[in-house]
C-alpha cells in the first residue's frame, strides 16, 4: 500500500520523473484519483482566517535535516499542482522506513496557512518536519505514540519553526486548523493534525525525536 522509494528517488528529479517512478513503485497506492488521497479531497471548510492567508496560493517551505523543499501545491488560477505536492509527499515521508504516503490536504494547508502567517508577521523560516508519514511499524517503534495515531494515514506531523517558540506554533495550528495540536513540554516540537478538533499538553515524558 506504500510507495517504495529505496530507488534513490528525490525531489530534484524533474516533476513527471518523480510522478512516474512514484506511480511504478507503488502500483498506484499513492494516487486516488489523481495523486490526492480520497480522504484530502472531500470538501471541508476552512476556517476563514485560513481561506483568506491562502485565497491565491498554497506554499510549503519544509526542511528536514539536509534536505529542503519549497513547492507551491495550489494557485487560484492553476488549482491543484501534482508534481509540486509530490515533492511535498517526500519530504513528510517515513524516512526510517523509506516509504512516502499521499499527504492529507487539509493538514498541508493548515502548515502552509502557519507559515503564511508566520511571513506576514515578519518570520521567513522553514518548517522543520520533526516526523510525518509513519507506517504502522515505524509508529510502534515511537515511543509515546498512539496506536491510532494520525501519522499512520498521512494526517499529522510534528513540526518546529526557528525562532517561533512552540506555545506561539500550537496557538496558530489551533486557531487556524481544523483538526488537532498536540504541544508535548520539552520535546521541541508541536503536533499538528487533521483529525477530530481538539487541542492537548502533554507535560509528563521527554523523550527523543520521533525516528520517522
Amino acid at each position: 500500500m506504500h510507495a517504495d522509494c529505496s530507488d534513490g528517488l528525490r525531489p530534484a528529479i524533474g516533476g513527471r520523473l518523480v510522478r512516474r517512478r512514484l506511480l511504478a513503485a507503488t502500483g498506484c497506492a499513492l494516487c486516488g484519483v489523481a495523486l490526492w488521497p480520497a480522504a484530502a479531497t472531500a470538501a471541508t471548510e476552512m476556517d476563514p482566517r485560513l481561506a483568506q492567508l491562502l485565497k491565491e496560493r498554497r506554499t510549503l517551505w519544509l526542511r528536514r535535516g539536509t534536505e529542503e523543499v519549497r513547492s507551491t501545491y495550489w494557485t487560484a488560477t492553476r488549482g491543484r499542482l501534482q508534481d509540486e505536492y509530490l515533492q511535498i509527499c517526500w519530504i513528510l515521508r517515513d524516512v526510517q522506513a523509506d516509504r512516502v504516503f499521499a499527504m492529507n490536504r487539509a493538514l498541508l494547508d493548515t502548515l502552509a496557512g502557519i507559515q503564511a502567517w508566520l511571513k506576514q508577521a515578519g518570520v521567513d523560516a522553514p518548517i522543520e518536519v520533526h516526523s510525518g508519514y509513519r507506517t504502522s511499524r515505524t509508529n510502534l517503534a515511537t515511543e509515546g505514540a498512539a496506536l491510532n495515531s494520525r501519522h499512520v494515514v498521512g494526517q499529522a506531523a510534528d513540526i518546529s519553526v526557528a525562532g517561533v517558540s512552540n506555545v506561539k506554533l500550537a496557538g496558530l495550528s489551533s486557531v487556524l486548523g481544523r483538526g488537532g495540536t498536540g504541544f508535548y513540554v520539552g520535546r521541541g516540537f508541536v503536533h499538528v493534525d487533521a483529525g477530530h478538533e481538539r487541542v492537548w499538553i502533554d507535560q509528563q515524558r521527554k523523550a527523543p525525536k520521533p525516528p520517522g
